[in-house]
């Protein structure tokens, strides 16, 4: 007798590639695209946050700072069938900081970026047009041990830290969360311990949720987030560190009927309770380590995969986890070379069709063990898969071999990251469409080059290349590419 796990193998692989689909799996396979571009894109810009310097310490008793940025790139980008889609992106910020007495910042920047796509090959339908929110930053920060160091000039063993506004919220290792964030942290160290708080809510138009299949979840996010942790800070080799985050569903959608048969309501409440370390071991190894055990409830499908019909919804409960090890060996040569390995792994759930959607997401009767989150951690800019059911193997080494051949090539960087993608239940979905019964995804290959030509002129390439495995369903596995160039201009 076929159990029901193969009724759900065989029937929903056959849905997904029946020609009479409902329409709502078409947007959702739209919305998946999107969802791929920007965790392609928050690789990019991870580097490009970082161009403008925005708190570092004074000697005067006041500073103030304004200055702007522009940044003109080129993209090439497959999508799941290898179609090339081009994209010119136009970027330019003006920041302004002020900082008096070493301990009360401010902060703001405004973003300008407008997105100039080939006709026909934006993935979210809308064409070339300006990126919302034209705010990118606000926030004022207050920090008690910087006041007492420029009245003093004592460093105290306890400080206080407080940060409010918009800012981009980078938590532990970035598994749980990695956004801009409207909200704020507070600090407190005393001796060896360090506890910090954080509360804030999503920017709704710049974050695209995990959950493509909810109305307007790349323009519309709302979800709170309200945590905790405590670290040890007093060893200079090891900062261990615990911690408890609360993911609520702010969103408002109320039911829905998706492809005008499937009345579907949206409802995801996580709570993310973690466990880690960084550090070092000895000279030239450093490590970063991170297990995350993620519980709450979650709504099911809406869609039956075996009556191909509408199914009731009912709430179960979230079992699900996450982990991360990295190491960083540290060559100690005159090029700066380092050696990166990094393994990440997420449970998935065998009776999804989608691994992180509702509408084909948990059936009712069991509990959801796929692991999301809005945090980002690396998986490579071609692929770009999210960290649910996957294993990911990264092994990259960068370097500056020119650096001691003269001034205008000492801050030319190359390097080269490689990855392994499987998939840890074989029977469950990821973020890309694979085919059950088969756990290897593929490999990638990340090149970059990142040179610093003059000291307000930047220059990066971006190359990834995507070599399908046997998971890969036919039409979607040939080799995808990603290509960026972009030069960056600040004064």
């Amino acid at each position: 007798m076929t159990s029901r796990r193969d009724r759900v193998g065989l029937l929903g692989a056959a849905l997904w590639a029946a020609a009479g689909a409902p329409a709502a799996l078409g947007q959702v396979g739209a919305a998946n695209r999107v969802q791929v571009l920007d965790r392609q894109l928050q690789q990019l810009d991870r580097q490009f946050r970082l161009s403008v310097p925005e708190g570092q310490p004074i000697a005067e008793r006041a500073l103030v700072d304004a200055g702007a940025s522009l940044r003109v790139a080129f993209f090439s980008i497959d999508d799941e069938t290898s179609d090339a889609h081009y994209l010119r992106q136009f970027d330019g910020r003006v920041y302004a900081r002020v900082e008096i007495d070493g301990a009360h910042r401010f902060y703001g920047r405004l973003k300008f970026q407008y997105d100039d796509w080939n006709s026909g090959q934006s993935f979210d339908g809308d064409g070339d047009d300006w990126n919302d929110p034209f705010l990118d930053r606000l926030w004022y920060e207050f920090d008690l041990r910087g006041l007492r160091r420029a009245q003093t000039g004592e460093h105290t063993d306890y400080n206080f830290n407080v940060k409010l506004g918009k800012e981009y919220f980078y938590w532990a290792s970035g598994l749980v969360l990695s956004q801009n964030l409207y909200g704020g942290t507070a600090d407190v160290e005393l001796g060896s311990f360090g506890f910090t708080a954080l509360v804030g809510q999503t920017s709704p138009l710049e974050t695209v949720d995990f959950d493509a299949s909810r109305p307007a979840f790349d323009d519309d996010t709302e979800r709170l987030f309200a945590g905790g942790m405590l670290e040890l800070r007093n060893n200079p080799n090891h900062a261990p560190y615990v911690f408890f985050m609360a993911m609520l569903d702010e969103n408002d959608e109320g039911q829905v009927n998706l492809g005008g048969a499937f009345p579907t309501r949206f409802d995801y409440d996580a709570y993310y309770a973690g466990v880690g370390s960084r550090g070092s071991l000895g000279s030239s190894l450093r490590y970063r380590a991170e297990f995350v055990y993620q519980f709450g409830e979650s709504t099911t499908s809406s869609f039956d995969p075996v009556g191909f019909g509408p199914l009731p919804q009912t709430k179960e409960d979230i079992s699900a986890m996450a982990g991360l090890l990295g190491l960083t060996y540290l060559v100690q040569d005159h090029s700066d070379t380092r050696l990166d390995f990094e393994l990440l792994a997420g449970s998935g759930d065998d009776d999804r069709l989608s691994s992180s959607d509702t509408f084909g997401g948990n059936l009712p009767g069991s509990r959801d063990t796929a692991f999301n989150s809005l945090g980002y951690v690396n998986t490579g800019i071609a692929l770009a898969p999210e960290i649910s059911n996957l294993l990911s193997i990264r092994a990259g080494v960068s370097t500056s071999p020119l650096r001691s051949r003269g001034d205008l090539f000492r801050n030319l960087r190359v390097g080269v990251d490689g990855f392994v993608f499987l998939k840890i239940d074989e029977d469950a979905p990821i973020s890309a469409r694979t085919d059950r019964g088969e756990n290897f995804v593929g490999g990638e290959i990340d090149l970059f080059l990142s040179w610093r030509i003059l000291s307000d002129l930047m220059f990066d390439v971006r190359y990834g290349l995507f070599l399908p495995g046997d998971a890969m369903p036919s039409g979607e596995d040939d080799p995808r590419q990603f290509i960026y160039l972009g030069v960056t201009y600040a004064f």
